[in-house]
């Protein structure tokens, strides 16, 4: 059997592991420069764009094929996704960059960058992934040096964060093992595609094994995406980890899980209304658990993890649909949720000191005295709740729930409308804090320390006691401010032309 291989369409995927591998050999020569292995980093990401691009314009969107079949292979909105995963990768690779050094930071940046650019090569091949083996072992790639960038952050939140996020990912593996498995029992082949899974059905014996291997393997990426139920590791792992490492968990991360979960969603669509029904209840499950657990929380970190939650569902809303255009509007929301998750958490690593927790009354006075910071944070803010004046985050809500109308699942349709006002009232909390002077702090009986608050686990909190004044924010360092102006740009030509960013789906 002869296999056609196409070095360019498999760039995208091998340049950030050509990176990895090139940091770790520089390292042994430059161990003393802490900020090296995040620049080299930074120039495989953007060679593994530029390898994109090349192989997008010249039509290099398949490889690896043999008799008819390709076993990579992107379509419109996976190589929408790979891009989305390499932009949102370089932009944590440039914030772990400007981090302060830390006296045990020279020898972990290697290793760090080494992981980052690892799991960002799983995240891109997962998308292109068309056989089961690739797209386990890819997947598991995109999600195991996670659970390392987490540890490394040390301290015992950082443990606990990682040691959550790593029972759940074997969790997670054995599930998806097992459902491959019997995937391969009922179908007969590797192929991850929807004739396979008809030509199951067709055998009366074979059904039901082909019905349990598509629950089983869904339910397993439900994990990677932080879908509940399967969500328990999101607030443990983002408040152990410190601000880049968590972005990198809600924004790259998350495009692997959806690039994995478009693969098995378009192979699912053959079980019909069953499938649509069950991921429907999980998105309904997923919006709502994660609005109504962020209303609680005092802790920025904690809140954008349950903000992952709660997207979660909105990325797999339009996916409950059977319209030939719901693969493109789940990548679309992604993207536009990818941009405000992103603009938070560029901001949030500006005023992040080790061992502090941002809290709600540490934004008191934040438009007064950095009104840049501010504003982007707010922009971000608003369309994460698609709320004017982002009207990129407007446009991300209709783009979700259109494939959903079109399809006349009112039930669905509720939920979705209904978590619409919780995320209002999730985000605009945060925004108006931003607005109150400190000497206005008085305090909330629900802001005092939760019981999910992070004092528990060893971190100094900003800004907690109740009328009391918050500690004041600086900002780091002049990258810091580069990175939120060129940010703030972004959200307001997005919000403009939201055409700029959705033709890429």
């Amino acid at each position: 059997m002869k296999i056609s291989v196409d070095a360019l369409a498999l760039a995208p995927a091998a340049a950030p592991m050509v990176a990895a591998l090139l940091v770790l050999l520089v390292d042994v020569v430059f161990h003393a420069k802490a900020r090296l292995p995040w620049i080299i980093a930074a120039l495989g990401l953007v060679g593994a764009l530029g390898a994109l691009v090349v192989a997008g314009r010249r039509g290099h969107v398949a490889t690896l094929c043999s008799g008819g079949e390709c076993w990579w292979r992107l379509d419109a909105p996976g190589t929408g996704l790979v891009g989305l995963a390499l932009v949102s990768a370089l932009v944590v690779v440039v914030l772990a960059a400007l981090e302060p050094v830390r006296p045990t930071s020279p020898q972990r940046a290697a290793v760090r960058a080494m992981l980052v650019l690892s799991a960002t090569a799983g995240c891109v091949g997962v998308v292109a992934a068309r056989d089961l083996a690739s797209w386990l072992v890819l997947l598991e790639l995109a999600t195991l040096p996670s659970i390392a960038l987490v540890a490394l952050r040390g301290g015992r939140a950082a443990a606990h964060g990682a040691l959550t996020l790593l029972v759940t990912a074997l969790a997670s593996f054995a599930v998806l093992a097992l459902g491959c498995a019997l995937w391969f029992a009922a179908t007969g082949t590797i192929a991850m595609s929807g004739d396979a899974v008809i030509t199951a059905f067709a055998d009366p014996a074979r059904k039901p094994l082909a019905v349990v291997a598509m629950m089983l393997v869904l339910a397993g990426v439900g994990f990677k995406l932080s879908l509940a139920p399967f969500h328990a590791w999101t607030p443990e792992a983002f408040a152990g980890s410190g601000t880049w490492v968590a972005a990198f968990l809600a924004t790259t991360s998350k495009v692997g899980a959806l690039g994995a979960m478009l693969v098995v969603v378009s192979a699912a669509s053959a079980l019909g209304s069953p499938a649509q029904t069950a991921l429907g209840i999980i998105a309904a499950l997923s919006m709502t658990l994660g609005n109504v657990m962020a209303l609680r929380q005092v802790d920025l970190l904690r809140l954008m993890a349950w903000s992952t939650v709660a997207q979660a569902g909105w990325v797999l809303l339009p996916l409950t649909s059977v319209s030939a255009g719901s693969t493109h509007a789940a990548a679309q929301y992604l993207a536009l949720y990818t941009l405000g998750t992103a603009a938070v958490f560029v901001v949030l690593a500006a005023f992040e000191r080790p061992g502090r927790a941002v809290q709600i009354d540490a934004l008191r006075g934040m438009f007064r005295s950095h009104p840049l910071s501010a504003a982007t944070m707010a922009l971000g803010l608003l369309a994460l709740a698609g709320l004017p004046p982002s009207i990129v985050g407007v446009v991300a809500k209709v783009v979700a729930m259109k494939p959903v109308a079109v399809d006349h699942s009112w039930w669905l349709l509720g939920f979705a409308v209904l978590n619409t006002l919780l995320g209002v009232a999730v985000y605009l909390r945060w925004i108006v804090a931003m607005f109150v002077p400190i000497g206005d702090a008085t305090g909330d009986a629900s802001d005092a320390p939760a019981a999910d608050s992070v004092e528990g686990a060893g971190a100094t909190v900003v800004g907690t006691s109740a009328g009391a004044a918050a500690s004041p924010l600086v900002v780091t360092t002049r990258g810091h401010r580069v990175v939120i102006a060129l940010m703030a740009l972004v959200l307001v030509a997005t919000s403009v032309l939201p055409s700029l960013l959705l033709r890429f789906f």
